[in-house]
């Protein structure tokens, strides 16, 4: 299982779209914490992140990585991501038709998945980004697209609210938002307490990095759900149509190494990629490897 979010993030003038997750993947009676969760398309002004049973979500996550490479005016992004999130349905759907129970390991049962996934990227015909939850409906029998919900702040009741769109001056938008994973309840809850306005405070009228704090308080947390675990993996995806990861230094700057989509990075390796410091969340080129005085300290 998963927790993964996607958040638009506004940076003065600009926007930026990012996605964080964790990196485990369990379920077999293992649990493997070095698992790519979010994977930027080829077109590259856009990226994917997945939820739920990684045998049927990540096939499908790969195969329509695989129709974008296959088809040029997908590739070159002339079709808006619009266009690509109905072509991701359609082909989710036909791959949830190849799947049948094996007359000799089970018995027939009905075909369901719990594969999720939230994709999300830039719209060149809206001129913004624009970002999805996916998931298979077993009433219709097939896959289907919510936009992100808005993350608003109610002016009467004084608290941050997830669900429905800004209205006028009594529900003003911080931000679009989705979740995903079996620990996105618990992540929801911990933004929206992070976001709530107190004493003397500004009322919140965007959001910057909480998601990602969130993220990492979670895996940091020595009690956290066995359903995640490893380090944040972290993507960016821009305004002028390119995206690209950021390491993270985990679990600390100090004493720890950049870890690339859930893996440690090797002691000889130079990344051409920034790698952020999860707590003063700066970013930097990092340093050689073998100047850092690594902690391989065990993920709890």
């Amino acid at each position: 299982m998963t927790i993964a979010i996607a958040w638009i993030r506004k940076i003065r003038e600009c926007e930026e779209l990012l996605f964080v997750s964790d990196s485990r993947l369990s379920g077999d009676g293992t649990n493997f914490d070095a698992c790519p969760k979010v994977m930027i398309l080829p077109r590259g002004d856009c990226a994917i992140a997945f939820a739920g049973y990684t045998g049927h979500a990540y096939p499908m996550m790969q195969q329509l990585a695989f129709a974008i490479e296959s088809h040029g005016p997908l590739q070159r992004g002339a079709m808006d991501i619009s266009a690509l999130k109905s072509h991701a349905l359609k082909i989710f759907d036909s791959m949830i038709q190849l799947i049948e129970s094996s007359p000799h390991l089970s018995s027939p049962e009905e075909i369901k998945t719990d594969a999720n996934f939230i994709l999300g990227g830039y719209s060149w015909i809206k001129k913004g980004f624009e970002v999805w939850n996916i998931s298979y409906r077993k009433t219709e029998k097939r896959f289907m697209a919510q936009p992100a919900e808005w993350l608003c702040y109610s002016v009467p009741g004084n608290k941050v609210l997830h669900g429905g769109r800004p209205r006028g001056s009594t529900k003003l938008g911080i931000a679009r938002i989705a979740f995903a994973g079996d620990q996105a309840p618990s992540a929801r809850a911990m933004l929206i307490k992070s976001l709530y306005p107190r004493a003397n405070s500004k009322i919140p009228t965007k959001i910057d990095m909480e998601p990602f704090e969130v993220v990492r308080d979670m895996l940091r947390d020595v009690k956290h759900s066995e359903t995640i675990g490893g380090a944040p993996q972290l993507v960016k995806v821009y305004q002028y149509m390119k995206s690209a990861p950021l390491a993270v230094y985990w679990k600390r700057k100090k004493r720890g190494r950049p870890y690339l989509l859930g893996r440690p990075c090797l002691g000889y390796e130079r990344i051409d990629r920034w790698a952020l410091d999860p707590d003063t969340l700066e970013s930097e080129r990092p340093v050689p490897m073998d100047e850092y005085e690594v902690d391989d300290t065990t993920n709890p």
